[in-house]
C-alpha cells in the first residue's frame, strides 16, 4: 500500500514538473499608418465624435487597413484627449481593442500620441494581446500621417491539459504496481 501511495505521489510530482506555468511570446511590432478622420461636432462644443480609416505597413504582419471610432474632448483651446476603439484587418485575421490619447491643435492641424491596447483578435490573432505607441499629425482637413512602436503577446497553449492527462494516467499506473502486491 505505502508502496503505491508512494508511486502515486511520484508520478504526481513529475506531471507537476512538466506543467509549468504557461508562458507567451512577445513580439515588437512597428509600422506606419495613413488615413482620414471624419469629424462630427456633438451639442457639447468642446466635444467631437470622429471615425477614422485608414492603411499602413507593419513590420511583422505587413500591410494592412484598419477603423476606428472615438470621441474628442477639448480640455482648452489647444489641447484635447481621444478615447474609442479599433479594428485592423491584415492579411491572417484582424486585431483589436481600444485606445486613449491626448493631441495639441498646431497651426496646420494637430499633433498627436495614442496608446493602442490590443484585447483580442481572431485568425492567427486570436488570443492576442498588446500595446503600440502611435505618434502623428493630422491636418485640417482630416489627414492623418503616423508611425507606432509597441509589441504583440501570443499566448502559448496551457500546460494544465498535459498536467491532467498524466492524472489520468495514474490510475493505470497503480494496477501496474498491484500483480506485485502481496495478499495479506
Amino acid at each position: 500500500m505505502i508502496r503505491s501511495v508512494a508511486a502515486i505521489l511520484i508520478g504526481l510530482l513529475m506531471m507537476g514538473g512538466l506543467a509549468v506555468s504557461a508562458q507567451a511570446d512577445s513580439m515588437p511590432v512597428s509600422g506606419t499608418l495613413t488615413g482620414t478622420s471624419t469629424t462630427t461636432a456633438t451639442s457639447n462644443p468642446a466635444v467631437f465624435d470622429s471615425s477614422f480609416t485608414g492603411s499602413g505597413v507593419d513590420s511583422v504582419s505587413g500591410p494592412y487597413t484598419t477603423a476606428n471610432t472615438s470621441t474628442i474632448t477639448f480640455t482648452s483651446s489647444t489641447t484635447f484627449i481621444s478615447s474609442g476603439t479599433f479594428t485592423d484587418m491584415l492579411a491572417g485575421g484582424t486585431l483589436f481593442g481600444a485606445f486613449f490619447g491626448v493631441g495639441t491643435v498646431t497651426a496646420t492641424g494637430s499633433d498627436i500620441t495614442l496608446l493602442d491596447l490590443f484585447t483580442g483578435g481572431t485568425g492567427i490573432f486570436a488570443g492576442d494581446t498588446g500595446e503600440v505607441t502611435v505618434t502623428g499629425t493630422s491636418t485640417t482637413t482630416g489627414a492623418f500621417t503616423g508611425t507606432y512602436t509597441g509589441f504583440i503577446t501570443t499566448p502559448e497553449p496551457s500546460s494544465l491539459a498535459l498536467m491532467l492527462a498524466g492524472i489520468g494516467l495514474l490510475p493505470l499506473m497503480r494496477k501496474r504496481l498491484a500483480p506485485g502486491r502481496q495478499a495479506t
